[in-house]
């Protein structure tokens, strides 16, 4: 970090006075809430690194929303679930049904006709439809809700374990299509082991006095206690290893940002921000607590707030050090399998030893003959793919060799990468050795593994490939000869100057321009 935001604050990049360093004596307690946002600084690049008070509210109440939240959860499972009272409003409906049902039968009862003595039936027709029905009205039910009562249960300050949310049921929806999209493995957060207690020497001791201007409060159903400092409520506390940091109760509602800084013995107060209301009345009755009442709670609960922190972080450093060690091992598996990949497609098929070459073969006449031995600076090499000999010299390595009637000549196999113009001529007996040229190179080892011959092994193979090359180049020639004779020919006959003597000299010129030429070289393919 350049010296020159050295004064800004890291998060937000705001300049101010007011800031905590990172690295100070509160270093533990500002890099735990610097873990809620993922952010790590590096002490070595930026030790100067800090942090203002509004960033530390802010992840305070993060925090404090995150504990909220898990205890409206445990709340909600002491309340009576919806099915006792559908049940107990179904049960006053039929109530209801059956009073309806009796009052009509009476009703029906009282509008019967009346028979005559005789037996038969008469209706008057004048009073035919004067006479209306009518329903007397219906007195309203109260319906009433039979609620079971609610099980008090004590909460202990000191359990601090947080209650985890269950996952439930989702209800059944369309079917569409959906996208597989790779999701990152989730990091499994370790359970932490049972802390013991803290025991005397690990507690901060407690004064024999304190000021009159702190005090502790707690609601019947709250499970922390509030700090009360000169009249002004704070809660929500944020335990750090040196200190604590007690916010604004109302810092939700009127974003307050005041926040106290207490000493772990709660001897030194440090208030820092304004408030920005008023005074208010707390709502319902609270119990008062003297320092020497709450402190032994805070100062156990501090401790094992602390100790778990310590112990995930222990834990979450082991978990990625194990998840690390899986994604080098699966990068290096990967690297090994793709390098083998390579290596099989680079490897070729086995080439044959000895080239095959169509045609008439040579006789043992018209091939040179083997000596008895040969001098031991001499021997050829050749790889498992490659087709054609190597030849050692003296500890230099040539390939490529240029085949002739009488001499071969070996270049260096080093001339490509570094333009070496070294060549080793010799004659096609392997008798006489001339080198010429020196090497521009170093020596150079050898990056292949390749098979040594001796000069009897691989000599009558190189005579066999000289002698077809030398063969080649010999046809070559002739039909370069005819060649250049039928062009004469058509030139003179389309000239129409047709003379014998010039075209016998022609003629003769290409012949000894034919025989000269017998001594060429070829290229080894």
């Amino acid at each position: 970090m350049p010296k020159s935001l050295a004064s800004f604050c890291r998060l937000c990049l705001t300049k101010t006075a007011s800031k905590v360093p990172v690295f100070g004596g509160d270093q533990e307690n500002v890099t735990n809430l610097l873990a809620l946002i993922e952010l790590s600084i590096n002490s070595r690049s930026e030790p100067d690194a800090a942090v203002c008070f509004d960033c530390i509210v802010t992840l305070e109440a993060f925090l404090q929303f995150k504990d909220q939240c898990h205890v409206n959860n445990h709340y909600l499972k002491t309340v009576p679930s919806k099915n006792d009272a559908e049940d107990s409003e179904a049960s006053g409906e039929e109530e209801e049904e059956d009073e309806e049902d009796e009052d009509e039968d009476a009703m029906d009862c009282d509008f019967l006709d009346e028979d005559d003595a005789d037996g038969s039936e008469t209706i008057d027709s004048e009073e035919e439809g004067l006479v209306a029905e009518l329903e007397p009205p219906r007195s309203p039910v109260k319906r009433t809700l039979s609620l079971s009562p609610m099980k008090m249960t004590e909460i202990d300050p000191l359990d601090i374990t947080k209650c985890l949310r269950k996952q439930t049921a989702k209800p059944e929806c369309s079917q569409k299509k959906t996208v597989d999209v790779p999701k990152k493995p989730v990091l499994e957060i370790p359970k932490l082991p049972e802390l013991p207690e803290p025991t005397e020497e690990d507690l901060p001791k407690l004064q024999d006095s304190y000021p009159d201007y702190f005090h502790f409060e707690k609601g019947k159903k709250s499970r922390y206690f509030d700090l009360v400092y000169h009249g002004k409520r704070f809660n929500s506390a944020i335990y750090g290893t040196c200190n604590t940091i007690w916010q604004c109760a109302h810092r939700r509602k009127y974003r307050c940002s005041a926040v106290l800084q207490v000493s772990k013995d709660y001897t030194n107060f440090e208030p820092r921000n304004e408030h920005t209301h008023g005074d208010f009345k707390t709502k319902g009755e609270s119990e008062l607590f003297t320092p020497q009442q709450a402190l032994p709670i805070m100062f156990r609960i501090s401790w094992k707030k602390n100790q778990e922190r310590k112990a995930k972080r222990v834990a979450m450093s082991r978990v990625m050090k194990e998840r690390l060690k899986i994604q080098r091992a699966k990068a290096k598996a990967e690297a090994e399998a793709e390098r083998e990949r390579i290596k099989a497609a680079r490897r070729k098929k086995p080439i044959p030893k000895i080239p095959e070459f169509p045609g008439p073969q040579p006789a043992e006449d018209e091939l040179p003959k083997l000596q008895d031995s040969y001098p031991d600076y001499l021997y050829f090499e050749r790889g498992p793919n490659t087709l054609y000999y190597d030849l050692v010299y003296y500890g230099e390595r040539y390939n490529s060799a240029i085949f002739g009637s009488r001499y071969t000549f070996w270049q260096c196999s080093h001339r490509r990468k570094f333009k070496c113009p070294a060549t080793v001529h010799v004659t096609n007996d392997y008798t006489e050795f001339e080198r010429r040229y020196e090497h521009s190179h170093g020596e150079q080892p050898s990056t292949r593994n390749v098979e040594l011959y001796t000069p009897k092994q691989a000599l009558p193979t190189l005579f066999r490939i000289c002698w077809h090359r030398v063969k080649e180049t010999s046809v070559k020639r002739l039909q370069l000869k005819e060649l250049r004779k039928d062009k004469i020919l058509t030139e003179e006959y389309r000239l129409g100057d047709i003379h014998d003597e010039p075209v016998e000299e022609e003629l003769s010129f290409i012949e000894e321009q034919a025989d000269d030429s017998d001594d060429s070289f070829t290229w080894a393919d």
